[in-house]
């Protein structure tokens, strides 16, 4: 039994001490790959670095240089790119450009973007954004569609550098559809894109209905000060349920800072739920209109901690009559809460304007 016992003990140990070495021997695969790597890109920056910088300050055709470099080099040549493409301005950029709009280079990544290797489709979706063509834009607009969420990010990014505004809408459409997608994801996607998108996303707002879309677009039009849009995130403050939409709809309306939009803040300062009070008191405080000062003032009384918070900050610097009473506070010890609160805005905001 004892025998048996230790017999199994021993195998037990040597199949750990199998699967350490086997673990330890891909780690040390995988260093040595990485410092291969690292030295042969080294290798190509050695010999063609002069190339590429003489290159960038002659009139040199570009088709010269990329004839010369070995296709199986390319790899290093893209990473070495990469680098410049995203550091350089001006005529040195517009130079750098041409080595793939106006050699072999542009046809070679139309066809590895239809290539089966994921590495392939993402690196030919990376650098057509610098061919500036209809065909690009519908080849890319293909690749909405990959499963893959690498790809669809950098063929949304090229896009977005392309500024195919136009394809927004698709964009959002697919982007609904991808289980792997947040909202926030979607944002940081749409953000990449310019102004030119405003126009559509506010159209969209009329049929959309999805409340967590409906937020990433608000998001995007108050980000963009888009105040022509207005009016529909107007309509949609009001008839909408949603808290979420709601906040994000006056944060808006302070982002605009259009007078039109008092009534309705007005409206929100007495809502049931704080978030959504403390929402409209931020978006008063952006606007800076002393119609609604008293009623930011009688704000600092509300039950809930962070609307006081907020109705302080907005008395800072909503105008004179609302600061003198925001000092009355600090220095009335009677009220210890709001006595508090005001001592801390005027210190925060105080060591702010003074750094």
């Amino acid at each position: 039994m004892s025998t048996g016992y230790n017999f199994y003990i021993l195998i037990a140990l040597f199949t750990l001490l199998l699967f350490a070495y086997f673990f330890m021997a891909c780690i040390f695969l995988l260093r040595l790959a990485s410092f291969l790597k690292t030295r042969r890109q080294e290798k190509f920056i050695s010999k063609w670095q002069d190339h590429i910088f003489n290159y960038l300050y002659s009139t040199e055709d570009p088709q010269n240089l990329i004839s010369r470099i070995p296709k199986s080099k390319y790899k290093y040549l893209f990473s070495y790119l990469r680098t410049f493409l995203f550091n350089l301005k001006g005529e040195d950029l517009n130079r750098l450009k041409q080595l793939i709009t106006e050699t072999s280079l542009r046809e070679y990544f139309f066809n590895k973007l239809d290539k089966l290797s994921i590495k392939n489709k993402v690196e030919a979706s990376y650098f057509l954004r610098y061919i500036n063509t209809e065909e690009t834009v519908n080849l890319l607009v293909k690749k909405l569609h990959s499963s893959n969420k690498l790809i669809f990010r950098t063929t949304v990014e090229s896009l977005a550098y392309l500024n195919a505004y136009e394809k927004i809408n698709l964009i959002i459409d697919i982007a609904k559809k991808r289980k792997n997608l947040t909202s926030d994801s979607i944002l940081s996607i749409i953000l990449r894109f310019d102004k030119s998108i405003c126009p559509i996303l506010t159209e969209r707002l009329d049929t959309e209905k999805s409340a967590h879309i409906l937020l990433v677009i608000i998001t995007v039009l108050w980000h963009f000060k888009y105040a022509e849009a207005l009016k529909k995130v107007l309509s949609i403050l009001f008839f909408s349920g949603d808290k979420y939409l709601i906040i994000e709809s006056l944060r808006y309306l302070g982002e605009v800072e259009n007078l039109d939009s008092v009534n309705a803040l007005r409206f929100f300062l007495g809502h049931s739920k704080p978030e959504i009070r403390v929402a409209a008191i931020e978006a008063v405080g952006k606007i800076g209109d002393t119609s609604l000062e008293d009623y930011i003032i009688s704000k600092m009384l509300d039950p809930e901690l962070e609307v006081k918070i907020a109705a302080a900050k907005a008395m800072y610097k909503c105008s004179n009559k609302s600061e003198y009473r925001l000092l009355g506070y600090a220095k009335n010890p009677s009220n210890q809460i709001e006595s508090i609160i005001a001592r801390r805005i005027i210190m925060e905001k105080r060591i702010l304007e003074n750094d």
